[in-house]
C-alpha cells in the first residue's frame, strides 16, 4: 500500500515538471500535451489550477514562484498559439497570477 503523502509528493513533482516545461518552451509543451492526447493541456490546466486555488496543493514558496513564471510565460505567447482547447479559459490565467501573489507572503512565513 502507497502512504497518501507519497501520493500528494508525487503528483506535485509530476505537476512541477509539465509546469517546468511550459516555463521553458509553452508553445511547444502545450502543443506537445495535444499531440500526445487530444486534450491532455486542458486536463493539465485544471489540475493546475485546482493547486493553484489551494494553499495545501502548492505550500512552498518554490511552487508559487515556478507558477507564476511559467503564468507569465504563457501571458507572453501568441494568441494563434494556444491551443483551442484551452482559448476560453485563457483569461483565467491573470487571475491564477493574482492568486498566487496574493497566498506568497503566508508561504514566506511559513
Amino acid at each position: 500500500m502507497v502512504d497518501s503523502a507519497e501520493t500528494l509528493a508525487l503528483k506535485l513533482a509530476n505537476l512541477e515538471v509539465l509546469i517546468n516545461a511550459v516555463l521553458y518552451n509553452p508553445t511547444a509543451a502545450l502543443h506537445l500535451m495535444e499531440v500526445t492526447k487530444a486534450g491532455s493541456a486542458r486536463v493539465f490546466f485544471d489540475r493546475w489550477f485546482v493547486a493553484i486555488n489551494n494553499d495545501a496543493r502548492l505550500p512552498r514558496v518554490h511552487d508559487k514562484k515556478l507558477s507564476v513564471l511559467a503564468l507569465c510565460a504563457l501571458m507572453e505567447m501568441a494568441p494563434g498559439t494556444v491551443p483551442e482547447s484551452l482559448r476560453d479559459g485563457w483569461p483565467g490565467i491573470v487571475g491564477g497570477a493574482l492568486k498566487i501573489f496574493k497566498s506568497l507572503p503566508k508561504a514566506i512565513e511559513g
